[in-house]
């Protein structure tokens, strides 16, 4: 290998991450042969430069040894990275639909879904709450899935029972019509949606401070008869208000009648650590300043701008 050939880069990634790509071409070496010392000397100054104003433009979004603050939920559900993440480990209240490395989340949310799970499993015993998906171990595209990215996000199956009411372990994604029934065609038999044990996982989510459930996507269909059990029962009323806001049909995104699909929002630390809230700030959550929001961006801006001396008037 001639000394040149050495000499030459190929394109690297900074990012870990195809969410917010990063990327620094090296100067050609047959470039930098043919110019003086002192104009590569200036070239390589521009260079950092330009790296240091244009870093939290794009790279400083990710988390480098030059923006180790950078951390835990970054980005948003559909563009975004995690680190620091949890593996939402199977317990006896708990269990995993499928083997694979989709149930990453970050830390508290993690903890909020056990908890429920327990929850439910100490108040109704007998079912188990099934667990499809969260994020991969470092985040970043999850398909099929449009979010899924940054840790925030978690593909809960619904409780079944038979057609006598016996708990029964999920088959999977079976969507449930207006009467509460779905076709489990795996095993050719009825199945009726829980509303019971569904209520009580959905109650302890809302009512578990950590959690900060912001969405709950589910089939309009579902939410009323969720809806109207917690009423016939006599339900606390700010839980009701509180589980009509979050719980809606997506559109796009599918009828959500076989899983409820949760989201939490970012909390005052995550913002500060790279978490970028999106979607509606729920009254009963902790408020945080406006100011804290201020992007990166705007703040890099806002250095360049020119500065204005204050006018100097004469004195006599």
């Amino acid at each position: 290998m001639t000394r040149t050939a050495r000499r030459r880069g190929t394109r690297r990634p900074v990012s870990i991450s195809s969410a917010a790509p990063c990327y620094f071409e090296p100067v050609r070496s047959s470039f930098i042969g043919h110019v003086t010392r002192a104009a590569r000397v200036a070239l390589l100054a521009v260079t950092g430069v330009t790296a240091l104003l244009l870093g939290p433009l794009g790279c400083g979004r990710v988390p480098s040894p030059l923006n180790p603050a950078r951390q835990g939920s970054l980005g948003i559900p559909s563009r975004g990275v995690l680190t620091g993440a949890t593996n939402l480990a199977p317990t006896d209240s708990l269990h995993w639909l499928r083997q694979n490395d989709r149930h990453w989340g970050i830390p508290r949310f993690a903890k909020s879904i056990e908890n429920a799970a327990a929850t439910v499993a100490r108040e109704r015993p007998g079912a188990v709450l099934y667990v499809g998906d969260l994020s991969a171990p470092r985040g970043g595209q999850l398909l099929p899935h449009l979010s899924h990215r940054n840790g925030r996000d978690a593909d809960l199956l619904l409780y079944t029972t038979t057609l006598d009411g016996a708990p029964v372990h999920s088959p999977g994604f079976v969507g449930f019509d207006a009467d509460g029934l779905a076709w489990d065609a795996a095993h050719r038999r009825y199945l009726r949606f829980d509303v019971e044990r569904q209520w009580l996982l959905i109650k302890a989510l809302l009512q578990d401070g950590d959690a900060r459930i912001q969405f709950i996507f589910i089939s309009e269909v579902l939410e009323a008869v969720l809806l109207e059990w917690a009423r016939a029962r006599g339900d606390d009323a700010e839980i009701l208000v509180r589980a009509q806001e979050v719980m809606l049909q997506p559109h796009p995104g599918g009828v959500h009648d076989d899983h409820v699909h949760i989201r939490t929002a970012c909390s005052d630390d995550e913002v500060v650590q790279g978490c970028e809230p999106s979607g509606p700030q729920r009254a009963w959550m902790k408020s945080t300043s406006a100011r804290a929001y201020d992007r990166t961006e705007d703040l890099v801006l806002s250095l360049l701008q020119p500065i204005t001396l204050p006018t100097l008037v004469a004195r006599d």
